[in-house]
């Protein structure tokens, strides 16, 4: 009786083990890796606000605060670490799927993952230092988030073009490309707008919204353009 029972229990513990094996595998890291993080840091900014430690506006175009500022005191704070190193942990993971997503058209590609890699580990560096006081810690902020959107996009820009180099049908590439256009459009902006505008910072922290959001939109078109991605035809 106890044996029938002790097999039942294992036989329950295979079956739930099962599903959410399952489950894991059926989630889509490109379309995790893009909502998540937009999530969790208008999560925070909503937070921090609530608290008192920005204003409330629409930061995307008031530029009423930074993304650092949301989570940098208060409860935002706690969300904002506990979230997103493992967000950078698992960008990681994406930009090794994506190289072993062009592997199978023939190219191996290295380039790609490992500039993706270093963004992402920047990421966690800027994180760490987020909160700490000192000019060492303000620097490693700065840096950590210079490192982390430029290498991403680079990243991302290469995969676009390597997918049109390899001749890949993706009925996504126009967005994507459309999207790494509007990134280095803006980017461009802030740069002229810095030496031209003695008020740029007034407007620097709505940009860096912009570019945030644009970059995480890529990686959600970047679910519906992995399960298309093929050669083209004729």
């Amino acid at each position: 009786m106890l044996y029938d029972c002790l097999d039942t229990l294992v036989l329950r513990i295979k079956f739930e083990m099962a599903g959410i094996s399952r489950m894991i595998r059926s989630i889509s890291v490109p379309l995790l890796i893009g909502v998540f993080p937009i999530v969790v840091i208008n999560i925070t900014y909503l937070v921090s606000a609530s608290e008192g430690y920005v204003p409330w506006c629409v930061p995307y175009w008031d530029s009423c605060t930074s993304i650092s500022a949301t989570g940098r005191s208060g409860t935002a704070f706690f969300i904002f670490k506990a979230t997103m190193i493992p967000a950078a942990m698992l960008l990681m993971w994406y930009w090794i799927l994506a190289a072993r997503k062009l592997n199978r058209f023939g190219k191996t590609v290295h380039a790609i993952p490992v500039i993706g890699v270093i963004g992402a580990i920047f990421l966690i560096v800027y994180t760490i230092a987020l909160g700490a006081e000192g000019d060492m810690f303000q620097l490693q902020r700065r840096i950590g988030i210079i490192v982390f959107f430029t290498f991403t996009y680079l990243a991302q820009l290469l995969f676009t073009y390597r997918v049109e180099k390899l001749a890949l049908s993706d009925p996504t590439y126009p967005i994507q490309l459309t999207l790494c256009s509007m990134v280095l459009a803006i980017g461009l902006l802030t740069l002229i707008l810095d030496v031209t505008l003695e008020n740029y910072d007034d407007y620097e922290d709505a940009f860096e919204w912009i570019i945030a959001l644009l970059l995480q939109c890529y990686f959600i078109v970047s679910h519906w353009s992995w399960k298309n991605l093929q050669v083209k035809r004729g």
